[in-house]
């Protein structure tokens, strides 16, 4: 449940705009959650296993899709609203962020774009890399 949690925590993280600090803390985030064999870094190749394996849990009717349901679902389950706004809404932001065609569901390929471009915008030197202090 806790690694759930912080799969919303990281697509809300990925849509806000960081300051040097968050990007410290969205890098200790990645190292935290996505570093399997321990050496505290993450590789591009590493993140983007990890991101297949979280579509495969969001996408619970099997169909590779995230309808816009399972998607509120999951994300109501799993989150903690840090805003003003609701849990719903953010969920709904995050949900419409993702869904780039507008089809009321992600398919396999706009979440491994975005969790792409999300790995992409913390690698500052392009080394396919995420470490601490970089």
């Amino acid at each position: 449940m806790k690694k759930n949690r912080g799969l919303f925590v990281g697509l809300f993280v990925a849509i806000v705009s960081t300051t040097h600090a968050e990007e410290a803390a969205k890098n200790a985030y990645m190292i935290e959650k996505f570093d399997h064999n321990g050496d505290r870094v993450v590789t591009q190749e590493e993140f983007l296993e990890s991101a297949a394996e979280r579509f495969k849990t969001m996408d619970v009717d099997g169909d590779h899709a995230i309808e816009q349901a399972e998607f509120l679902q999951r994300y109501a389950e799993h989150s903690h609203s840090t805003t003003t706004d609701s849990g719903a809404e953010v969920g709904q932001r995050v949900f419409d962020k993702l869904d780039e065609n507008k089809d009321a569901q992600i398919s396999e390929q706009e979440y491994n774009q975005s969790r792409l471009k999300w790995f992409t915008e913390a690698d500052k030197d392009n080394d396919q890399r995420i470490e601490l202090g970089k």
